[in-house]
């Protein structure tokens, strides 16, 4: 049933959230649906009936469609930022977040039983761990056997005896990689914005003469970006990307432009003034003492470009 049919039809409830959705951003289609319309056409006419304005209905005039489909030469297009959606909090993943760093730093201390070598580019590994061994007595003469039982305070009768804190090396395989542990720990502290000068001085086998190609191959591998000219993504863009697709939005080629913080603030204030009919030269002159995080003043072609964006503080 629509809000028509219903006998719901008090003008200012409806209008008052039809203001509140138009400032959201909401499509015709999704307004029509939040204010029980049966479709946007029927809200349009019953907006119409109320002597609604036109950029308010959302029906524009002949003449102004017509001129935005033919802009004059020189216009500017929006780039606004597009519908919102709100999000799951991040905070959602703490658990599972939390998890995986607990089951990494006891992975972390299970490298201490773990040697490995270079062989050609080959990865040799071998687990060390302590193991009770068994040592039967025929392999020891009488008078090596005595002179365990008297070190070891062991009974002359015994077939043998326990060590229970043995080290025994097992084989670990061979790759052409480090083991899978290691290579997530060397990508998380690289992503966690560690020093690989310091990693490299731990862990490269000859980490003082290390080649400059070499100290340029790992910054590709965790800074490198195409959109920088380098010949493929690293560590933190792939990281970014894989973030992009987890929270719902798509990767693109290009890099679209970030705002700081000092950016998203002035935008929503523009958004304010403009509402307020300043035009952006007056809110130039009016927040001519506001600065940008590298220290230089908003241009009124940055005002245009940061309030076509139409960021809001609600």
């Amino acid at each position: 049933m629509s809000l028509a049919e219903s006998g719901d039809t008090n003008p200012y409830r409806t209008v008052g959230k039809l203001c509140v959705l138009r400032d959201k951003g909401d499509s015709d289609e999704e307004i029509a649906k939040k204010l029980h319309f049966n479709s946007v056409e029927e809200m349009r006419i019953q907006l119409e009936n109320w002597k609604l304005p036109e950029w308010l209905v959302g029906r524009e005039s002949e003449a102004n469609s017509k001129a935005e489909k033919t802009p004059k030469k020189g216009s500017r297009r929006s780039r606004g930022l597009g519908p919102a959606k709100e999000l799951p909090s991040a905070g959602n993943a703490t658990p599972l977040f939390r998890e995986r760093l607990e089951a990494l730093l006891e992975s972390a201390e299970l490298l201490k039983h773990m040697n490995e070598d270079l062989r050609g580019r080959h990865f040799v590994r071998t687990n060390v761990e302590t193991a009770p061994v068994f040592y039967p007595r025929e392999h020891y003469s009488r008078e090596e056997w005595d002179k365990l039982c008297e070190q070891y305070d062991l009974d002359p009768g015994d077939k043998g005896y326990w060590d229970t804190n043995v080290l025994i090396r097992l084989p670990g395989g061979a790759a052409l990689s480090p083991s899978e542990i290691e290579a997530t720990l060397i990508s998380i502290y690289a992503l966690a914005g560690g020093q690989m000068d310091l990693l490299l001085e731990a862990l490269h086998p000859d980490s003082l003469p290390v080649r400059a190609g070499t100290r340029e191959g790992i910054r590709i591998c965790v800074e490198g970006s195409k959109a920088d000219g380098d010949q493929r993504d690293g560590l933190k863009v792939l990281a970014q990307h894989l973030a992009i697709w987890v929270r719902g939005s798509e990767v693109r080629p290009g890099r679209p432009p970030a705002l700081s913080k000092a950016d998203h603030s002035f935008a929503c204030r523009i958004t304010h003034y403009r509402k307020h009919g300043l035009t952006d030269e007056e809110i130039a002159r009016k927040e001519s003492h506001r600065k940008k995080e590298d220290g230089t003043s908003y241009s009124v072609k940055d005002i245009t470009e940061l309030g076509d964006l139409g960021l809001g503080w609600s």
